[in-house]
């Protein structure tokens, strides 16, 4: 929304800024406008009651206005030609995490600090793995899912955002699944695993969005551990939750870890769970843009380097 040249990023920026140019800064917030491109109400916090205050100003001035002016749509030029939704990974395994910080003696949540986040898989690398499952064996994740959990959604985002880690980050990853049971009917499945992320705050990603984000010396280790149960009429896991505890040490400064120093560690819970079926559950990964897989939709489809239509 503040340097892409898509239609919708043009447009919000001319609404909030009086011109469609990029912008630097942050311009994360709540704001209210009219679909013609009005602006109502405005505001930046995590605290409900100024949220509900910034939606309950942005009513008042849209009831002042007049009836033609509500009655405006969203300019033709305004309608994206792309949107990441657009790879929503239909009859694949969606998934809502949630990270949050534990305390560090009792290991249990102080609910102060939580993200939220998506992760995606598409049928296509989903399903063949099912299909070689069997009771009693014990069988690894396809290597592109162990690869995206472990550099995109194994990351201390719980203060903050944080950067995606590289391939060469990796130093292990095994997250894998033991059959309890198969039925006609079901699938119930043991998952558990480890996994060990770090990076030299070396950039390792070429040229994409995150490429400017501060990096510094990093890494995150945890283990995982949960249960699946996958429905073989519907072709398709109803159950599915995983945690993984774990640490974390560096950081960007933008998660709110300012150090980078090993030994300031901070445990951290991830959770795992099946994405339910509302518009806020298809919303998708921090880091879908760079996924890397053919079944990502990128904007070049409709934009070239440019940023031309």
């Amino acid at each position: 929304m503040q340097t892409s040249n898509d239609r919708q990023a043009k447009f919000f920026r001319t609404v909030i800024h009086g011109n469609p140019d990029p912008v630097g800064g942050s311009r994360q917030g709540t704001y209210v406008m009219t679909p013609g491109g009005k602006l109502l109400a405005r505001g930046n916090s995590s605290r409900p009651e100024k949220i509900a205050e910034i939606l309950e100003n942005g009513w008042r001035a849209w009831q002042e206005l007049p009836p033609a002016e509500k009655g405006l749509p969203v300019p033709p030029d305004a309608i994206p030609l792309h949107r990441w939704e657009q790879s929503y990974p239909e009859d694949g395994l969606v998934l809502t995490t949630v990270h949050r910080d534990l305390d560090q003696e009792q290991l249990v949540g102080n609910g102060q600090r939580w993200n939220l986040d998506h992760l995606w898989c598409s049928p296509d690398e989903i399903r063949p793995w099912i299909g070689q499952l069997r009771e009693d064996t014990v069988l690894p994740f396809p290597e592109v899912i162990v690869d995206r959990w472990a550099r995109f959604h194994l990351v201390d985002n719980v203060r903050g955002q944080e950067g995606p880690f590289a391939p060469d980050d990796v130093e292990f990853a095994r997250i894998s699944a033991t059959v309890l049971e198969d039925t006609d009917s079901k699938m119930v499945l043991e998952i558990d695993g480890v996994t060990r992320v770090v990076s030299d705050g070396v950039w390792k990603l070429g040229d994409n969005l995150w490429k400017h984000f501060p990096n510094r010396p990093r890494g995150v280790e945890t283990s995982l551990t949960g249960r699946a149960v996958y429905d073989h009429a519907q072709a398709r896991f109803v159950q599915f939750r995983v945690v993984a505890i774990g640490h974390a040490w560096g950081g960007s400064g933008l998660n709110g870890r300012r150090g980078g120093v090993p030994a300031q560690r901070q445990y951290l819970a991830c959770l795992f769970k099946l994405a339910g079926s509302s518009s806020a559950d298809r919303v998708p990964p921090a880091f879908i843009d760079i996924y890397g897989v053919d079944w990502v939709i990128p904007p070049a489809v409709v934009f070239d380097k440019e940023g031309n239509l």
